[in-house]
């Protein structure tokens, strides 16, 4: 009598079909991470970037994130800064009695973020004279800051070596001031920029850009005015402080 041959069931085991499936599923997963990595271009990091910046908020537990400060355009920046003084502003009291008056204060002025606005703005050796080209660019910044409240320094300095020549200044700081003045002058008489934003400060020749330079040439960089803006309004410096009136200042 023949013996039954004892043949496998036709198909696959059923445990091929589920790791067949599995296997997919891997190689689809890892195909997703390669195409990731391969996500180099700077505008999809930005849109990335800017998907968690909504997400989470703009500001972080150390701060202002900076590459969303980097991608803001000045205009945005100022209009940040505007509404961030408006909403907390910076006023420090004491209780204690000091040497002088009834009931002093001590007021702290934190100007927060301060950034150049539109590249320095240069002069000729020993003058405080806007040229043309320094008109065009202050043209442009006058753009940018126009109607804001914000606070603007505007720093002037000098080169070692501009009182060589025939000029009417004595000494360095004066020249360094009109040359800040003269900013001024025309961002608020030819640009209506107002007048109440603006602080001049005179550096003379004590913050160069380039250093040990003697000729006229080399020191251009140093005949400069920064046009610096900064994050505090002009109402933490001319509104009344609460709890103080003129009696109080009487000594």
């Amino acid at each position: 009598m023949a013996k039954k041959c004892k043949c496998p069931p036709e198909g696959a085991p059923e445990w091929v079909v589920t790791f067949g499936d599995m296997m997919a599923l891997l190689l689809t997963f890892f195909i997703l991470i390669v195409s990731l990595s391969e996500i180099k271009t700077e505008d999809k990091w930005r849109a990335i970037l800017d998907e968690i910046h909504r997400a989470f908020g703009m500001q972080a537990g150390t701060g202002l994130m900076p590459t969303r400060m980097m991608k803001m355009s000045l205009t945005q920046q100022l209009t940040m800064f505007e509404h961030k003084q408006r909403r907390h502003p910076k006023l420090a009291k004491v209780d204690d009695p000091a040497v002088e008056g009834r009931q002093p204060q001590v007021t702290t002025v934190r100007e927060g973020d301060k950034f150049i606005v539109g590249g320095n703005v240069t002069f000729e050796p020993g003058s405080a004279d806007l040229s043309e080209d320094a008109k065009a660019k202050l043209t442009g910044v006058a753009d940018v800051i126009r109607g804001y409240r914000n606070k603007i320094e505007l720093r002037g300095h000098a080169g070692s070596a501009e009182l060589t020549g025939n000029t009417r200044y004595k000494n360095l700081w004066a020249l360094s001031h009109d040359r800040a003045y003269a900013v001024m002058e025309y961002l608020t008489r030819r640009e209506a920029v107002s007048a109440d934003r603006f602080r001049l400060i005179a550096n003379a020749q004590k913050e160069p850009v380039r250093q040990r330079v003697v000729t006229a040439l080399g020191q251009q960089p140093n005949r400069r005015v920064e046009v610096i803006v900064t994050g505090a309004t002009v109402e933490q410096f001319t509104d009344p402080q609460p709890g103080i009136d003129d009696e109080d200042l009487r000594f």
